[in-house]
């Protein structure tokens, strides 16, 4: 059984927590486009990271 609205169990909403608060902080874009490139930068920077990934799983307490 899981609550109809608990983010804290969702691995995902740590990537974009690491986005948002480690690789974008105090980032101004130029634009939306520029907004988009560095947001798919930090996506795909994440990619690489299996133990940061990881680290995400373990913080949603989930098994891998």
């Amino acid at each position: 059984w899981l609550p109809a609205y608990a983010p804290e169990l969702n691995p995902a909403e740590q990537v974009w927590n690491h986005a948002k608060y480690s690789d974008l902080a105090n980032f101004i874009p130029e634009d939306v486009e520029d907004l988009r490139r560095h947001v798919d930068a930090s996506i795909q920077d994440q990619r690489g990271q299996s133990s940061l990934l990881r680290s995400f799983f373990k913080t949603a307490r989930l098994a891998l």
